[in-house]
């Protein structure tokens, strides 16, 4: 299948939603109780001012002596205390719970946005900012807890207390009722215009570019040993600052679309409150209510009014959770373009002959072929080198290998097994690389040898390191074995990352290696004993070397010349130099001169 670019998958407020369910209804049991214990903290708050009306009843008109007005306005007080209560307590269960819950799911949510990541192909990866993809990431997971706490600690009880209160109304007057329906439902209708029409689009832009301005400084902060080594921190500083500028502009018209929107929604919400009240007094006035019953009235508007503002507060940062939530809802939309098919099994090697059979592959964008029709055999335990210019076909060739990219034609097998047949976990178990410039984890020494190994013990951490000719710099060093090696292993040498990689790919001990000049970085006297542990590493499994530096692979079975895509020479080293006019010769001669590495092999 061919790797091309995605255009970018439109996401919307149902598809976050969606996403959003799909957590929550994973605990269903918690989740049912959380809400039933919502739903009764707000149908408690729902009868408050029934005993607010019923207490000014009491005292404003009586039904007998002194002492039975108090008795009923101290019931009421009962009531309306009692019901306070209980509506504290209900959400006070609820809120618990949530607690456990949501932050379990914040943790699941954020391992699973880094499964699906890690699983997207390598040209996504060299298409997108780490840093961008972490702040996505994180600011979803944070999202999340704030879409729950809106729906169901403020929507979910003020939906339910303004139905409460409706109905309530509705029973005794049947008009009032009629009027708090009309009033609060245009008033939602409007929350959810302007949050979703007028706020969303500023706060989709601004989440677009926040990720970007993550990416460029966290590009910049990994990079700082080039900062340091051309003086430009202040160049750096006036671009990050000019990226802030765009940054800063764009949450302040976030912000105040936001003010905006909150302003017209309490205006609007204290035009509606006045209507009511007002409409209240005139039944009162015409002796159609009590002062009992305007008081429930107006309790029921105060009430209303701080659930009303919240609702309006929580439909804006509902909109603002949902565009947070976007990216990494589009992450699971995205699909993972090198996926294993349905039936994949796990790659079987023991000896590690390799075919590529009439292979075609070119990368995304690029109208030319890497290969094209490229047929290749290397037999099992056999040591290949691979040389050629800068873009022949090199490192292709060991990214194929891989299966980091699907090829557009043809086949790769490996002891007879189609590798896009089998899992790709499996298939790069068997594959053990030592790259040219090696990444370790900010991890211990001990940990990034040992990730070639999950369970190796650490003596067995050790023999590695001696067989790398590592072990004599780590006992150096102020914690051993235990030493942090700093973000990408910045706090060695280059030299020192490549006895590390290759201990760690002696301690992997796989059928199949795979050497990017693996001593590229590394002085005379450690070359030396480098090739010699090389010499061991290579020993009875199949090794395929990209030589950059050909006295490294003098002792090659066989040097692949790459040109183009294509093989136009090939032999042991002597056969090759033997060749008078031959490519292989030529740039051996050229290296001899003292040309060496300048990007020629």
């Amino acid at each position: 299948m061919k790797n091309k670019k995605h255009k970018e998958i439109e996401i919307n407020n149902i598809d976050i939603l969606r996403f959003f369910y799909s957590y929550i209804i994973k605990t269903p049991y918690f989740v049912t109780v959380a809400i039933i214990c919502v739903i009764l903290g707000s149908l408690a708050d729902v009868f408050i001012p029934l005993f607010m009306g019923k207490m000014i009843d009491a005292l404003a008109e009586g039904a007998g002596d002194i002492n039975t007005q108090f008795n009923i306005a101290l019931l009421a007080l009962v009531g309306f205390i009692g019901f306070g209560v209980l509506h504290r307590i209900f959400f006070f269960i609820s809120e618990t719970i949530w607690m456990k819950t949501i932050s379990e799911k914040m943790q699941q949510l954020t391992i699973d946005a880094y499964k699906r990541v890690s699983r997207f192909s390598t040209n996504w990866h060299m298409s997108s900012f780490s840093g961008s993809t972490v702040r996505k990431i994180t600011r979803a997971k944070w999202a999340f807890d704030v879409l729950n706490e809106a729906i169901f600690t403020g929507l979910l009880p003020t939906l339910l207390v303004l139905i409460g209160i409706t109905i309530t109304q509705f029973i005794k007057w049947p008009t009032m009722g009629g009027i708090f329906i009309v009033a609060f439902s245009s008033y939602i209708v409007l929350s959810i215009i302007l949050a979703t029409k007028y706020a969303a689009p500023a706060n989709k832009a601004f989440n677009k570019n926040d990720s970007k301005f993550g990416g460029a400084l966290a590009d910049a902060i990994s990079c700082n040993e080039v900062v340091k080594a051309f003086g430009t921190e202040k160049r750096e500083d006036r671009r990050l600052n000019s990226k802030l500028d765009k940054w800063c502009a764009l949450l302040k018209k976030v912000w105040l679309r936001f003010i905006i929107v909150g302003t017209a929604q309490d205006l609007y919400l204290s035009f509606l409150i006045a209507i009511i009240i007002a409409t209240a007094l005139f039944q009162w006035k015409n002796g159609i209510y009590t002062t009992g019953e305007v008081t429930f009235v107006i309790s029921s508007c105060m009430m209303i009014r701080g659930y009303v503002r919240n609702i309006g507060a929580t439909i804006r940062v509902m909109q603002k959770s949902l565009n947070e939530m976007e990216d990494v809802v589009r992450f699971f939309k995205t699909p993972i373009e090198i996926s294993d098919i349905a039936d994949a099994k796990d790659i079987k090697v023991t000896k590690g002959n390799i075919v590529f059979d009439k292979v075609t592959f070119s990368y995304a964008g690029q109208d030319k072929e890497i290969y094209k029709d490229f047929s290749l055999t290397i037999k099992a335990k056999e040591k290949v080198a691979l040389v050629g210019h800068s873009g022949s076909g090199k490192s292709t060739f060991v990214k194929l290998l891989q299966r980091l990219y699907d090829l557009d034609g043809g086949s790769i097998f490996i002891e007879g097994q189609n590798i896009a047949d089998v899992t790709q976990s499996s298939l790069r178990q068997v594959l053990s690389i030592v790259p040219q410039d090696p990444l370790l984890f900010h991890r211990s020494i001990w940990e990034n040898i040992a990730y070639g190994k999950e369970d190796a013990s650490i003596d067995e951490v050790k023999r590695a390191a001696k067989l790398a000719y590592a072990d004599g710099f780590i006992k150096n060093l102020p914690m051993g074995y235990e030493s942090f090696v700093g973000e990408r292993g910045v706090k060695l040498s280059g030299g020192e990352r490549q006895r590390i990689a290759i201990a760690r790919a002696i301690l992997a001990d796989k059928p199949i290696l795979i050497l990017d000049e693996a001593t590229s970085s590394l002085d005379s006297e450690s070359e030396m004993l480098i090739q010699k542990a090389i010499k061991k590493l290579t020993k009875n499994r199949t090794t395929i070397m990209i030589a950059h530096r050909l006295s490294t692979i003098t002792q090659a079975d066989r040097i692949l010349v790459f040109d183009k895509g294509n093989i136009i020479e090939q032999g042991t080293h002597s056969e090759l130099i033997k060749k008078k006019n031959g490519r292989y010769r030529k740039l051996l001669e050229i290296q001899s001169a003292g040309f060496v590495n300048n990007g020629l092999v």
